[in-house]
């Protein structure tokens, strides 16, 4: 893939994530703050004095990103503090290329070579240590999944071992994607997108649905959350309303939910969320929190604070300091040739279209 975006309109965007051309003593600090937008890192002591480097390229498919990371050796956590954080409702499809990772995963654990292929679930703790290494990522939002892996969380660090025929398949797919990537054209990134999850799907799910959650039910569910999601700012998103439009009892509706503790905590869930992008939001004028909070059915603004900070561990006006923050070093960045796109990318991946 060539080191620079393309300049074709018609091709899928790409960004560029560099640190070779700043100074050495800048670049772990700025990698560090900027992959937080998925992944607490740090350097193993035996390594800090070694020179760090780091390079992130994304590829936009619309449904899906595609990424290829490369750097040096370190700890990637994802625990709950920052699952909390950014809610993250997304899973990601590794590859390694060069070099290896270490790590606990939920409650698996395993070492991952080249040639691996390996499933995560960003809701769920991750605690790993990589060689150098360079990998391919593909992340996708968890509704394109359940509809095949039926609960994508209880294949949270499966392993598709380099010498299995599934393992070998999917790779040879996700490093072709890759090397066609830059010349892919705009329109052609839905069909891609599905393409790939089918492929996850069938090979990670062997086509095996969950005994508790029958296949309606669950195309049931993602019909319903997405539903949610397009609507977060409408008044008359209850229960009620929602079992009426589905033509669905409401006592079945809590079924479909009761994984998420049931419909109100999902839909209030989906608002904080929506909130916090809202008053993380770098550019722009800043919207005032009371307006934010009224808009998203929160009607008690103290009431908004206390389960905003409950959730994220932060107040809100404290989270638009992060987002003015995180706007002001995007900024610098940009000063210095630093394409930092791909954070707001991750962010807004499972979010609809407005």
């Amino acid at each position: 893939m060539a080191d620079h975006l393309s300049p074709d309109a018609d091709t899928v965007p790409i960004a560029r994530f560099d640190l070779s051309n700043l100074p050495e003593s800048e670049r772990y600090t700025i990698w560090k703050e900027s992959i937080s937008v998925v992944f607490d890192v740090a350097r193993d002591p035996e390594e800090t004095a070694a020179p760090f480097t780091a390079s992130l390229t994304t590829c936009h498919l619309g449904a899906a990103l595609l990424v290829e990371t490369a750097s040096n050796r370190q700890f990637f956590h994802r625990q709950q503090p920052l699952i909390n954080l950014d809610g993250l409702d997304h899973c990601i499809v590794q590859l390694y290329t060069h070099g290896t990772t270490q790590g606990q995963w939920g409650s698996r654990h395993s070492v991952m070579r080249p040639g691996d292929v390996f499933l995560l679930d960003l809701a769920q703790p991750v605690k790993s240590l990589t060689s150098d290494f360079r990998n391919l990522t593909l992340m996708l939002p968890r509704h394109l999944l359940t509809p095949y892996l039926g609960a994508p969380e209880n294949f949270h660090g499966q392993v598709l071992p380099r010498e299995s025929a599934r393992g070998r398949l999917l790779g040879e797919h996700l490093l072709t994607l890759w090397r066609i990537a830059e010349t892919t054209r705009a329109d052609e990134t839905q069909g891609i997108a599905q393409g790939l999850v089918d492929l996850v799907g069938a090979y990670f799910g062997s086509g095996q649905i969950a005994e508790d959650r029958p296949e309606v039910g669950m195309a049931l569910h993602e019909t319903i959350c997405r539903h949610i999601e397009l609507n977060l700012t409408d008044p008359n998103l209850t229960s009620e309303c929602l079992a009426a439009r589905f033509n669905v009892s409401r006592s079945y509706l809590y079924k479909l939910f009761q994984p998420a503790g049931g419909v109100a905590r999902y839909i209030q869930r989906q608002r904080l969320r929506q909130s916090f992008v809202e008053l993380t939001k770098p550019t722009g004028r800043p919207r005032r929190i009371n307006e934010i909070a009224y808009n998203l059915g929160f009607r008690n603004e103290a009431h908004f604070s206390r389960v905003f900070r409950h959730t994220f561990g932060v107040s809100p006006s404290e989270a638009r300091a992060i987002g003015l923050q995180a706007g002001q070093l995007a900024a610098e960045d940009d000063e210095q040739a630093l394409d930092r796109r791909y954070e707001q990318w991750v962010r807004k991946l499972s979010l609809p279209e407005r």
